[in-house]
């Protein structure tokens, strides 16, 4: 029995994007939205008389959060929300003579 192949597309260097963002920004948007949905469960309020404010909070903010990032990231590398992320996070390297005013580069003889 012969073994049949199919050929497969090989396309590793292809974006996954919906509606022009990646994966991981929507992970972004759909975490906004979940929080502003909890925020707006306790704002007991009406948006021109028929929209809960709770749905102007959840919808709304994240419609502009996309509209954010799709501008933020205009002509940015690949993965750039998850590296910059990572780099605000990033524990920092403090210089413990940050106050001190800086010492002079060359030294001249007080004589």
């Amino acid at each position: 029995m012969s073994l049949r192949l199919k050929p497969v597309a090989r396309s590793l260097s292809v974006r996954a994007e919906f509606f022009g963002l990646e994966l991981e920004d929507w992970g972004l948007v759909i975490a906004w939205a979940i929080l502003m949905r909890l925020i707006g469960d306790h704002i007991h309020r009406v948006f021109l008389g028929f929209l809960p404010v709770s749905t102007i909070l959840a919808y709304g903010s994240s419609a502009v959060l996309v509209l954010l990032i799709r501008w933020a990231k205009h002509g940015k590398p690949r993965g750039y929300l998850v590296a910059w992320l990572q780099c605000q996070f990033r524990p920092k390297a403090h210089n413990a003579r940050w106050s001190d005013p800086p010492l002079p580069y060359l030294i001249e003889d007080e004589q």
